[in-house]
């Protein structure tokens, strides 16, 4: 299993963010989680990734608990050399593209494995420009992100993630920051990441990509999952009564 949450539950104050959530995903799964804004999708991805600790639950990734708070008990201990680790095995795509403006789309992309993981400059540059020839965009390796338009920093994004070979990769919403006409390049980025077996949790709003792409769908509203299933079952046949109300809203 490559992801394990166990009763997970987050709180900001007073606010339950996430109640009580229980996901399992396989290696080469595509799960992609979709729902009202305010769901709870995000938070579910921060706590994946050790960007927010959860309340209470568990989290495991291959089998490693990173995260476990029961019962009211404090939290597992985990050095920040583990935490490291995490960030190098999970590869997180957000919104917005946080490229560092003053390096080129290259520099972007090699920075991370040269200063993290230590790896030699010259391998790890030319990884880097092999990762922005898979994403379309070698010809722009020395452009700076302000040269470049939302779609290809996006990519740059996601190729800045691979760099550091994740086993898992996390997409926040990638493409809602995105004009209309720049969402395909993204997406058909992300379709042959599927292709080769990436296991992905991706957060989106891109309902033909989650009919098409994903191997499960998770409906989410006000914390929880509400519903889950293949993407034809949930699109086609929807059992829960605020799963049909959201979707009959966003589909065309």
């Amino acid at each position: 299993m490559m992801v394990l949450m166990e009763n997970v539950c987050k709180s900001f104050g007073p606010l339950e963010v996430l109640k009580n959530i229980n996901l399992s995903v396989s290696k080469g799964e595509v799960v992609c989680i979709i729902g009202p804004s305010g769901s709870g999708k995000s938070t579910l991805l921060r706590c994946l990734n050790h960007l927010e600790r959860i309340t209470s639950g568990r989290v495991s990734i291959e089998g490693q608990m990173i995260d476990e708070k029961v019962h009211g008990r404090g939290h597992l201990k985990i050095s920040q050399k583990r935490v490291s680790q995490i960030g190098t095995e999970l590869g997180m795509v957000f919104q917005r593209f946080n490229l560092f403006p003053h390096m080129t789309a290259l520099q972007n992309v090699a920075e991370a494995p040269i200063t993290v993981k230590k790896q030699p400059v010259q391998e790890t540059r030319d990884n880097a420009y092999e990762l922005l020839k898979k994403v379309g965009l070698a010809d722009k390796k020395d452009e700076y992100p302000s040269r470049l338009s939302g779609g290809q920093q996006q990519r740059v994004a996601i190729a800045r993630a691979l760099a550091m070979r994740p086993k898992i990769m996390l997409f926040d919403e990638p493409t809602s920051a995105l004009d209309p006409e720049l969402v395909g390049e993204v997406l058909e980025v992300m379709k042959e990441l599927a292709r080769e077996g990436m296991t992905m949790l991706v957060v989106t709003h891109e309902m033909g990509f989650a009919r098409e792409v994903g191997t499960r769908v998770l409906f989410m509203d006000n914390g929880e999952i509400k519903e889950e299933g293949t993407p034809e079952a949930i699109f086609s046949n929807p059992k829960n009564e605020r799963t049909k109300t959201f979707l009959q809203k966003v589909l065309p």
